[in-house]
């Protein structure tokens, strides 16, 4: 069975928002809204089964938690 891969949409550095693979030093993409993000990164999440996607509030606080499985 393949490992889950967790995704994080966070504010970034400049202001942006971002999806982050958990681990990852650097973001994989950054968006100019937070529903963009959201939306690329269900889509990644929907190619990277088994999958969770983590979207954080602009003070960093967990809003919502989403499991792609197989």
């Amino acid at each position: 069975m393949k490992a889950k891969t967790t995704y994080h949409i966070q504010n970034g550095s400049t202001g942006s928002w971002e999806l982050k693979k958990e681990g990852a030093d650097r973001a994989t993409k950054t968006f100019d809204t937070k529903e963009e993000a959201y939306q690329y990164g269900r889509k990644v999440c929907d190619d990277n089964r088994p999958a969770e996607l983590v979207v954080h509030q602009q003070n960093g606080q967990i809003e919502d938690r989403s499991l792609y499985n197989s």
